[in-house]
This record gives C-alpha cells, structure tokens and sequence, in this order.
C-alpha cells in the first residue's frame, strides 16, 4: 500500500512537471512567432525583447527538462523497471487514468517540439537572409568607394582610383 503512495505521487509530481514544460513550449511557441514578426517587420528593439525573454524560457525548458528526467529515473525506481530513460517504458506500469494524461502529454510535447524546431528554424534563416542581404550591401559599396585593383593594359592588374562617384554627370 505504500508503495503505491508513493509511486502515484511521483506520477503525480511527473504529470505535473510535464504540464508545466507543456505550458513553457506553448509560450515559447507565441514568443517565436511574435520573433518573426519582429524580423520581417525590422522591429529591432522590440527583436531584442523578444530575445531575453527567449532566453529566459529556455533556461525555464532546460531545468523542467532536467526535473523530468529524474522523475522518470525515480518512477522506474517505484515500478521495479530497469535503467529507464524516457516515458514510454513507464506507461504499461502506471495507472489507466495517470496512463491516459501522460500519453497526452507526451503526444502534445512532441508535437509542440516539431513547431519549435520548425519556427527556430525559419526564423534562423530571416536572420541569415538578412545578414547576407547587409553584408552584399556593405561589399558592392565597398568596392564603389575603394577600387584598388582594376584590369589595365593587357589583363594586368593596376592601381585603381578612388574618386569613383555614385553618380555620373555626364551629357
């Protein structure tokens, strides 16, 4: 009788980990997708908000995801279940009802990890996009403004001018 005390309130304690990690994804979800608005809109300031408070829920992912691993470690414990390392294995062990939730769980959270994988993703290239965008930017004016090196006589490569103008003048 004690024992199963003590293996529900683990559940219990895993069930509820689990809901609040839920609770952190969804939020990190909303978080990325206001993230790609800010990008595609060039909201820079609002960008960086958004970015500190990615941070933030991330650190927030990484201790539920470390609490949840120990909750399972101490679950296999409970139900005399060899070295465990995920959930599945716990499930035939545990209670129909307490089975039900973690399954809903564990289908929501791999469904909320694909989106986040997938918005992290896109809203890693706007950012490459961009960058790559700025630095063919900064290298055509560049090389406008600061021609060393031109073709000469004969494919010989000479010293070049820098008096070079955007526009010309010329009739």
């Amino acid at each position: 009788m004690k024992g199963d005390d003590v293996m529900t309130n683990s559940i219990s304690e895993l069930i509820s980990v689990l809901s609040g990690k839920r609770s952190t994804m969804e939020e990190l979800l909303h978080l990325l997708e206001e993230e790609q608005r800010c990008i595609v809109e060039l909201d820079l300031p609002n960008l960086e908000a958004q970015m500190e408070k990615k941070k933030r829920l991330l650190v927030d992912l990484e201790t539920s995801n470390n609490l949840c691993r120990q909750l399972v470690k101490q679950a296999a414990v409970e139900l005399d279940l060899p070295e465990v390392a995920s959930l599945s294995p716990l499930l035939p062990k545990v209670a129909s009802s307490q089975r039900d939730i973690l399954k809903g769980l564990q289908t929501r959270l791999l469904e909320l990890g694909t989106a986040l994988d997938r918005l992290l993703a896109f809203n890693g290239e706007l950012l490459q996009g961009s960058l790559r965008t700025v630095t063919r930017s900064l290298e055509f004016f560049g090389n406008m403004f600061n021609r060393s090196k031109t073709y000469g006589e004969a494919g010989c490569m000479v010293k070049g001018t820098n008096d070079v103008r955007l526009i010309c003048k010329e009739i």
